[in-house]
């Protein structure tokens, strides 16, 4: 109850924006009663990101498993751009995470989002693994690993704060914009490329 009511608030307004209040309200509780599940609203978007991201990784496999074919470089890195683009608030939440979400949180609290984010990744990765042939044991979870990176990074350079966003219009800064989609399905598909294992001399 209280993650969807999270959920509707961010999808709605700026996480600064959002209020523990607000989220109280839209799940018909008292303020008070949501501090008895989650200590802070960081701690709160911690468990709706990890929820999210569980979603999107299950949609990942429920696609790999589908269709026997091993899957190519480039089709498994246009699988993941465009699925975690389609996702727009589990995006926005992973760009979130380590300048926002993980700060004013117990380490403990981190330690179990961390701990869930692992066990959620290896599950894919070992997957991708065996439908992908350029990934060997181990490239998964390196490659998801680079993959979330990379994700958190373009997403904030793609989405500006409203306030800024029309300073990319501008002409003279043209090289900069990059289409989050494209740039993500790009990167990943580098990042495959580079895991191909060279021939012998």
């Amino acid at each position: 109850m209280l993650l969807r009511a999270a959920a509707e608030a961010f999808d709605e307004l700026p996480y600064n924006a959002v209020t523990v209040a607000d989220i109280a309200r839209r799940a018909n509780l008292a303020k008070g009663t949501v501090y008895l599940y989650f200590a802070t609203k960081e701690e709160l978007f911690l468990q709706l990101a990890l929820e999210q991201l569980g979603e999107w990784l299950g949609d990942v496999e429920a696609a790999l498993s589908s269709d026997e074919a091993l899957a190519a470089p480039e089709a498994l890195a246009e699988l993941l751009a465009r699925s975690l683009a389609a996702r727009v608030r589990l995006a926005r939440l992973l760009a979130l995470q380590h300048a926002v979400l993980e700060h004013n949180v117990a380490p403990a609290v981190v330690l179990a989002w961390r701990r869930g984010m692992l066990a959620q990744t290896l599950q894919t990765a070992a997957l991708l693994e065996r439908r992908c042939p350029v990934l060997r044991s181990g490239d998964g979870l390196r490659f998801m690993l680079h993959l979330h990176a990379a994700a958190i990074g373009l997403h904030q350079m793609t989405h500006p704060a409203p306030e800024l966003a029309a300073t990319l219009a501008c002409p003279t800064i043209e090289p900069l914009r990059l289409d989050f989609t494209a740039a993500l399905q790009a990167h990943a598909a580098a990042l495959l490329r580079g895991l191909q294992p060279t021939a012998a001399p």
